[in-house]
Formats: C-alpha cells, structure tokens, sequence
C-alpha cells in the first residue's frame, strides 16, 4: 500500500496503492502490481524446505492429533477473481475440530486485480493444548513474497521462542520485531541471492493464540481480530481485540513525527500516510507493519500491539481476517454473521462472510476487489 514517488530514492520500485486514485482515473482503489517472481525451480525448493519446517514445528507441540496449514506461493501470477489460495496441509486434519466443541473455519481468495497475485497469506497451527493462527496482508510490489515468508517463519519464532510458555506475550512481540530483522537481512542481499525488496514491500500480521484457558493476540497493520460474545437475548457483541494502526491515530502520529517523518493526506486520496518530512515517499496507509523499510526508517515500526485475556464463557469464537473483510463489513456485522451459523457450520460461516465481503466490494467499487481472507476458530 505505497504511493510512487515523483523522486524515489535508489533502488525503489514504482508501486501502485488500491487507495491511491490518482492512480486509476476510473476507481478509488488501485491494488498493489507485482513483479515477475524468482525462478520457479527455486520456489520449488523452497517449498520442499517449507514441508520439513512445518513437520518439525508439528514435532514441537504436544498431544497426537496436530495439523499445520497454511498459504503456498501462486505460481501464476494471473490466476482467475476468487481462486482459492494454494494451500498446505501436514498432519491430521481432524485436529481443526476437537472433542469439546472447538473448531476451525478458514478461507483465502483472490480480489479482482488481474494484474497481480494474491497478496493475503494466513497460517493455523493447532494440537490438543494450543491453537496458533495468524493472518497477513501483502503490500507493494513484492507484497506476495512477503506474507508468505511470514506465513511461513513467524510461527516458528513463536513456538521456539525461549519465553513462549511462561511469557506469552513477549514471546510474540519479540518475534514479530525478529521477522521484520529477517526480512530487512533478506532485502540488503546482493540481487542475485534475496527472495524480496522490502524497500516499499510489507505485510501486516495479526496472530491469536489460544492456550491453558487464555486467549493472546498479536497484531502490526489493519488484519483485524474480533471475538464474538454472546449477548442477552441471543444476539452478539463484538469486540475488537486491538486497533487498526493507522498513521493518524495520535501515538502513531507523534512517534512517526519524532522519527523524521510525516502523516498527510493527499488531494483526492481515501487515508492518511505516512511521508518522509517534505517529500512524496513513502506514502504508506499503516503506521506498523513488517518489511517496508522505508516507512520504517521514519516512524513505522515491527513491534506489535499485544493482549492478553482469559477465556470467559460469553466468549465463543474468534476472527482474525485481512482489510479485504473490514473495508465494507463493520466488525458488529461480522459477529452476527458467523455466530448465526454455530460452530458446527464453522467453514460455511466463514465462506459466507468472504462472499459478502466480495459483494460489497463489487457494489462499492465495481472493478476492484482487494484479497479476502478469514480464520474463525469457535472456542
């Protein structure tokens, strides 16, 4: 979500923002164009490396039944409005539904942007005593790349985590803050060697895990994650599990001030920015976020806003979805729609709010729609 600069400095892309409309004379909302990706033989290996991850990571956690899914690369750039994302699956799928009732609805698909991949990633990682799920929202021209090299790191970082079991929230903090190193390591490579530019390329992550009673989430960026309370009367409450960082809220505005930067918004545009002091670059729509490292340089930051809460009986479930969802569909919406459905009818739930979503976006936007992912997880 970058606006191209007049005067980009050195090695910077020129990259498109879905709300940018200066951009796109006939919409408000441009979505990020991608750049022809790394040779496929080389993603190929990269996959195979990704299958013995997640079979170690399944080693990690304790009790028989365990399952990790998540996100694959799209190997065609220019796959067809509403394709599923390839997805990964190791272990028994079973696991995403236990005895006491809890389950597991989860979907990802593909905007309507021909000129570009889908950008969102997400990944679930669940035993018999932990449930880790997380969401992400790819920006930039190698926003793609991004998401799933998150996807697929960032669980590990927590689970192998030295402060996980006692520490929870730190444990999360410190390896949302350990990835952004990552990628940052990834894009000073020589050009040859590196996956991605996070020079104006990033992600959001939001991540919700559940253990021993408590429910902690994780989140830089605007994946928003909301549980769903039963209310009196057999209606629902939502709330909001953090906030949407957005560069003019007033602690991100003063930190980004103080680093050099600058929050506007520009003639005609939808959402304030982020700008180094006087110039027209950046132009980032959060104010945290992993990769874009020149956001980062003025004020954008890894380090995510983190909660912790015990699981109270009014609490049944959880959504964690990218701003594909929020852009048209209040969070109080979201609530009454998948709580209508009950946990046994989780994935149909979760296909449902996803095609409204989409609808929305046809109705409001007509030739745009951005990515649209959804993890619910009923507790």
């Amino acid at each position: 979500q970058e606006v191209p600069s007049s005067a980009p400095p050195r090695g910077m892309g020129n990259v498109c923002d879905k709300r940018n409309p200066s951009l796109n004379g006939n919409s408000r909302r441009r979505l990020t164009v991608s750049q022809p990706g790394n040779d496929i033989a080389d993603r190929r290996r990269a996959q195979e490396q990704d299958v013995s991850e997640k079979e170690e990571l399944l080693r990690l956690l304790p009790g028989s039944r365990r399952v990790s899914i998540g996100g694959r690369e799209c190997l065609d750039a220019f796959q067809a409005t509403w394709d599923d994302k390839r997805v990964s699956l190791h272990g028994d799928r079973d696991a995403l539904r236990t005895e006491d009732g809890s389950c597991i609805g989860f979907l990802c698909k593909k905007g309507k942007k021909p000129e570009s991949p889908n950008q969102d990633d997400f990944f679930i990682i669940r035993s018999e005593e932990l449930t880790l799920c997380g969401v992400m929202d790819g920006h930039g021209a190698c926003g793609h790349d991004i998401s799933l090299y998150v996807s697929e790191s960032l669980p590990g970082l927590i689970l192998r985590h030295a402060c996980f079991d006692v520490e929870p929230l730190k444990a999360l903090t410190e390896a949302f803050e350990h990835m952004h190193r990552h990628i940052k390591a990834i894009s000073e490579m020589p050009f040859q060697g590196r996956k991605f530019d996070a020079t104006l390329s990033g992600t959001t992550a939001t991540v919700i895990g559940m253990k021993r009673g408590f429910l902690y989430c994780a989140a830089a960026g605007d994946s928003r994650a909301v549980v769903g309370r039963a209310a009196e009367g057999g209606k629902w409450k939502a709330d909001d599990l953090v906030r949407d960082h957005k560069p003019d809220l007033a602690d991100e505005q003063q930190r980004i001030v103080k680093s050099g930067g600058e929050v506007r918004k520009i003639p005609g545009d939808l959402v304030h920015r982020i700008f180094v002091r006087e110039m027209h670059y950046p132009g980032l729509a959060m104010s945290r976020s992993l990769g874009d490292l020149e956001a980062h340089k003025v004020g954008c930051v890894a380090t995510p806003e983190v909660v912790s809460m015990k699981i109270t009986q009014d609490m049944k479930f959880v959504l964690v979805a990218s701003d594909g969802v929020w852009e048209f569909i209040t969070t109080q919406e979201a609530v009454d729609l998948v709580g209508k459905y009950g946990p046994s009818r989780v994935q149909a739930a979760t296909e449902e709010l996803c095609t409204e979503a989409y609808k929305r976006w046809l109705r409001e936007e007509g030739d745009v729609v951005d990515d649209i992912t959804a993890v619910v997880v009923w507790l």
